[in-house]
């Protein structure tokens, strides 16, 4: 009886075990700022009344729990920032698991999360800038800082996106900064891009980059991003680099040229290739988890499997938590 009643509370045991679920620490409860636009989501109306005001209309694609979301609301609602998107911006928030109707034009209209997915949207928040002709004319992927913010702001209140790219407008603008480019052991010195077919991660960073010090302090010192970025060919350039190189496609270049061809304006920025094309790029700031994440999407080939980033990452979290690991996205 008694070696019955040990089986028994074993099983019992092992049973509560394998139920475990893992749980997600690291969100943050947020509401959107009261003065953003009360839409009704028909966004032709949105733009004529931007315009009327000679405005912009500025999408903010979110989700719940986002920390990166919770962190650029506030931002935006510190001045100087706060006072010139007030002036210049027509905010609309658009909720990528939401489902209400957004009507693009009088011919089509579909949900907040089929746009969201229509879009592509990997990262939240992501910002869509309409023109004064409901036009899209620039996205950012991810959360900036103010100055960053501030810098694209200005690139769409100004009308630059209609001679130039936002790298050629930063270009123009920048004022050089006093960051050192730093060394790392996996950072690999290549120059011939063009042969190359397994993964490959090219970070670009320049003297202004203001997340290049978390990037080496925190990012590359978790063990879990080093273990993904085991996976492939690490190489690291000056974005004001005039050095000759060869790219993915066997152009001759720059890496000054080359980031300018790939519209990359985020430092640091992050281009992930495999078979000799780009993936996916992290031209936003992401936390560790998020950041692995990416690596994993692409150096594990499940990008083949999942049409974005954003729906790998919502079976990859469900899977983790089956599991019973915890996970902190923060």
């Amino acid at each position: 009886m008694k070696i019955l009643k040990t089986i028994i509370l074993m099983v019992l045991f092992v049973g509560i075990v394998q139920a475990k679920t893992g749980v997600v620490t690291g969100g943050a409860t947020y509401t959107m700022l009261p003065w953003f636009k009360s839409s009704f989501l028909e966004l032709e109306d949105d733009v004529d009344e931007a315009k009327q005001n000679n405005k912009h209309v500025l999408l903010f694609f979110h989700l719940a729990q986002c920390p990166y979301c919770e962190q650029m609301v506030k931002d935006f609602d510190q001045q100087p920032l706060k006072a010139f998107i007030q002036k210049h911006f027509s905010v609309i928030a658009i909720n990528i698991r939401g489902d209400k109707e957004v009507a693009i034009n009088a011919e089509y209209t579909l949900s907040e999360k089929e746009l969201a997915d229509e879009i592509k949207v990997g990262y939240t928040p992501t910002m869509v800038f309409l023109n004064q002709k409901n036009e899209t004319v620039m996205r950012t992927n991810g959360y900036r800082s103010p100055a960053k913010i501030r810098q694209i702001l200005g690139y769409i209140s100004s009308k630059a996106y209609e001679k130039l790219t936002l790298q050629q407008y930063i270009e123009k603008t920048k004022k050089v900064g006093n960051y050192q480019l730093q060394d790392h052991a996996m950072l690999q010195k290549i120059t011939d891009f063009s042969a190359i077919k397994t993964p490959l991660a090219v970070i670009f960073e320049d003297k202004n980059c203001d997340a290049c010090a978390y990037f080496y302090s925190t990012t590359l010192k978790n063990k879990s991003v080093k273990n993904e970025f085991n996976a492939f060919k690490v190489v690291r350039f000056d974005a004001d680099s005039t050095h000759a190189i060869i790219d993915n496609k066997g152009n001759r270049t720059t890496p000054k040229e080359w980031v300018q061809q790939l519209k990359l304006a985020y430092r640091p920025g992050i281009i992930l290739f495999n078979e000799g094309g780009e993936i996916i790029r992290i031209d936003g700031f992401l936390y560790p988890f998020h950041f692995k994440e990416a690596l994993r999407f692409v150096g594990g080939d499940f990008y083949k499997r999942f049409a974005t980033y954003g729906a790998y990452l919502a079976y990859r979290q469900a899977q983790l938590l089956e599991q019973g690991i915890d996970i902190n996205i923060k």
